[in-house]
């Protein structure tokens, strides 16, 4: 290439766009990487419109990333995981670095593994073998469990050991997979406590992620061994489990401290951990070959306590932590930022995140084994007639159906409040309250005409609600602000429909409402089935079996139908993610959608827990930004622009956060790094920034403020001088103004008579759709929304723009270099 060539280097959003579609070409031609990030340019160069400045051809490439996340059906089945990479985020949304706040989440981390486990130890040798295929009346009228009548128990219960012992097995191989580089020379260690994306270790394989792994396995392993060991006969019993529980302090003690592998090799720990699983099952299978008809329970009801109270304990520490990290000065430096940029939650988005993570994880487990028992027989209190189910399971059940209803009930006036309908939220949220009441007269002995009057009383106020909403949608001060932009009249086709998508648009600002209302009620019920069970470990009498007056309310019909509910809806959402993942096999666009959920969650590093979907971010961003070396240094070209859509804005702010350290960062002595200080120096001086559709601002610098707060991001604006621009429209659900601190007057950026857009700052807003009224002769514009940027001519009128100020700059740098002065 020449010195005086363009290039655009297109990253595409979360959708994993075709690089057909990101290119405008059904042919383009690859120029670099490999089969999961590739680099494809197109045939033909893209040019401005005519306009006032002459026509200025660049070379257009996309950097396709969609195959980290849209590849084999392994991957999509890691949906099921969900829980632990949600737990992974929480880290991330610290307001800094907090050894003891992190120290919580690995904890919490560990917990939701072996509840895990847990859950399928205890469906597959309680649930299955003890209390079914053990028993002839259960065993009598299923025929699937025929074959096993003269088996003894001992061989069931290594055919039930399988289960588990497989879940374990996939865990650990899924941990190891991952598309993160290997450090090269001796760049090993963050340069921070809290990392930075700055910082080319933070991209790397960890080498304390192996350690959490080993000890996320050895923990499983030995919670394993130790039930197996819990249904042998007293002394040898407790023998057993005295020997699994120093693997078990040992494992402990690795998450809590995070040793680095290359200071503690913990592949020791986890076969003596294997090894113990290994001697406990074989004493359980030779001890219970042969046993009475009623063989003696493992010891599920004591651990599923144990592990509920510490999952609250934990949720309590975390909150606690957080409020002293707020009180900090990296804390107090965060949140004393302009309302737009400040994080959410008021800084407790680790606890918020968190929380989420321990709902979804207890309610997956409560989920299956409810269900389990549900397809078996009629559950039951311990100690009651049917098949025991363990209390914390029926009383996690039943409040994941208080949850589901309750959520259902805010749903409608929660987004009312979204969309600024403040008086149709109040009426919808009069109807929630007297819905609420009617379910709960429903289980009482209330007259009948009591439970109709406030269904009606519900229906009605729904109804007024909604009528009020539909027809109050469109709001003066946007109405006047579409007029604005397509002057005419008001009335005419078109008008609505846009004032209705910027109506519906703005109400991702208030997306967290959602969030923080499900991570409300989740903690609630994380921390009531952590009161009972720390009330049932404390009293020696209810630690067995519930109390009387649990296991009453429990073997009641308001209890049988909540649990009942809330087992459906858990099994609902798992059998969802299971058949987005079998669906992913055979259809494109299902992978599309698995993959957006795998964007959005692996894009950070494994550092709170390990076994979630292999992060892409560091892979994703050293391919950009070698890329981008790579065009300014061995091919010379004058002006590189990264052109970032949606999470792609993130990928390219990343790259260029990594890029400018690099250009601080002297040469090691073994000169082993990818980029050297003078490349990436260079570089930095010959690239442009443009996003579109982006939530750098309303999301990520909130949800992240550490990585991508509001003083990132002036760090990063600083650094370009001028040479990023963003682009965004109203009418986009997703995408927003990012650089909205450096406002400025309004000025229009034109690519021709009735194409523009307005330039605030460094931020140009796109109308949408790009004209109302067309010619004859004109095809109609569409309302594009997030997608399709770059269709939009304006949008070229900006790349050229941050490519004229890329030049300006390199050129002016030049010309001083060059002067007597210089």
């Amino acid at each position: 290439m020449r010195p005086e060539d363009v290039v655009e280097l297109r990253v595409h959003g979360v959708s994993g766009t075709p690089p057909e579609h990101v290119l405008g070409d059904p042919f383009p031609t690859p120029v670099a990487g490999d089969d999961v990030a590739r680099f494809l340019r197109a045939v033909r160069p893209a040019a401005t419109l005519p306009g006032e400045r002459p026509v200025r051809e660049r070379v257009v490439e996309a950097f396709h990333w969609g195959r980290f996340t849209s590849g084999g059906a392994g991957r999509a089945l890691w949906l099921l995981m969900v829980p632990f990479a949600v737990l992974n985020l929480a880290r991330y949304a610290l307001l800094g670095a907090g050894r003891f706040a992190e120290a919580v989440l690995r904890l919490l981390g560990l917990v939701l593994t072996c509840t895990f486990v847990t859950t399928i130890g205890y469906v597959s040798l309680e649930l299955v073998v003890r209390q079914c295929a053990a028993v002839e009346e259960c065993r009598a009228g299923r025929a699937w469990l025929a074959p096993l009548a003269d088996w003894p128990f001992g061989a069931m219960l290594l055919v039930g050991t399988a289960p588990p012992v497989l879940v374990v097995a996939v865990l650990w191989w899924f941990g190891r997979q991952t598309f993160l580089y290997e450090p090269r020379g001796t760049h090993h260690a963050w340069e921070s406590s809290a990392g930075s994306l700055g910082d080319y270790a933070f991209w790397h394989t960890s080498p304390r992620t192996p350690v959490l792994r080993d000890a996320h396995v050895a923990s499983a392993c030995v919670v394993l061994g130790v039930l197996h060991a819990g249904a042998l006969p007293g002394a040898l019993s407790w023998s057993v489990i005295g020997l699994g529980l120093p693997l078990l302090a040992w494992a402990v003690g690795c998450v809590v401290a995070s040793p680095d592998r290359r200071a503690v090799d913990t592949r020791l720990l986890k076969w003596l951990a294997v090894g113990y699983l290994v001697l406990a099952t074989g004493l359980a299978t030779a001890f219970l070959w042969q046993v009475p008809a009623d063989p003696p329970p493992a010891g599920y009801e004591a651990l599923t306590n144990v592990l509920t109270a510490l999952a609250m304990l934990l949720l309590v520490a975390l909150f606690l932590a957080c409020a002293r990290m707020r009180r900090a000065p990296r804390g107090v430096e965060l949140m004393a930022v302009g309302e737009r940029f400040r994080p959410m939650w008021h800084g407790y988005a680790a606890v918020v995140v968190a929380a989420l993570a321990t709902t979804l994880a207890v309610g997956f487990s409560g989920g299956l084994a409810y269900r389990v028992v549900a397809w078996l027989g009629e559950p039951a209190p311990t100690g009651r007639p049917g098949l025991e189910l363990s209390t914390s399971y029926l009383f996690g059940a039943g409040l994941w159906g208080v949850l589901a209803i309750a959520f259902a009930l805010l749903v409608p006036p929660l987004t009312a409040a979204m969309v600024r309908q403040a008086s149709s939220a109040l009426v919808l949220a009069a109807g929630a309250a007297a819905a609420g009441a009617a379910v709960v007269l429903r289980w009482t002995t209330a007259p009948p005409w009591a439970f109709w009057a406030a269904a009606v009383g519900a229906g009605v106020l729904y109804a007024v609600g909604v009528w009020s909403g539909v027809h109050h949608a469109v709001g003066a001060a946007t109405r006047a602000g579409v007029c604005e932009d397509y002057p005419g009249e008001p009335d005419r086709p078109g008008v609505a429909k846009v004032v209705l998508s910027r109506r519906l648009a703005s109400a991702k600002y208030r997306y967290h409402w959602v969030l923080g209302t499900l991570a409300v009620l989740g903690g609630v019920q994380v921390v009531a089935s952590g009161v009972v069970a720390l009330a049932r470990l404390a009293h020696p009498d209810w630690r067995a079996a519930p109390p009387p007056g649990l296991a009453d309310w429990l073997s009641s019909r308001p209890a049988r139908e909540l649990g009942g509910l809330g087992s459906l809806v858990v099994s609902g959402l798992v059998l969802l993610l299971l058949l987005l993942g079998v669906r992913s096999w055979q259809s494109g666009k299902m992978r599309t959608v698995v993959g957006v959920l795998w964007d959005l969650v692996a894009f950070w590093p494994r550092t709170a827990h390990p076994i979630c979907p292999p992060p892409y971010g560091g892979r994703a961003v050293i391919e950009l930004t070698s890329r981008a070396v790579r065009l300014t240094g061995h091919h010379g070209v004058g002006a590189v622009v990264l052109s970032g859509h949606s999470q792609g804005s993130v990928v390219c702010f990343a790259a260029l956060a990594l890029l400018r350290r690099e250009a601080e960062r002297p040469d090691r002595a073994d000169r082993r790094r990818y980029i050297r200080q003078h490349e990436a120096a260079e570089a930095l001086h010959r690239i442009g920034l443009v996003t579109y559709g982006s939530q750098l601002q309303w999301a990520y610098s909130r949800l992240f403020p550490h990585y991508l707060g509001h003083a990132e991001l002036c760090r990063l604006h600083a650094g370009l001088e001028g040479r990023w621009w963003n682009v965004h429209r109203l009418t986009d659900p997703l995408g927003g103004p990012v650089q909205a601190w450096a406002e400025t007057e309004d000025e229009r950026v034109c690519a021709g008579d009735r194409l523009w857009g307005v330039r605030c700052g460094y931020d140009v807003r796109l109308r949408d759709p790009e004209f109302l009224d067309p010619d004859p002769d004109m095809v109609a514009s569409p309302l594009r929304g997030h997608g399709d940027y770059y269709r939009d001519p304006v949008f070229d009128e900006v790349v050229a723009r941050v490519a004229e100020e890329v030049t300006a700059r390199r050129d002016a740098a030049v010309l001083r270099a060059l002067s007597p002065g210089g």
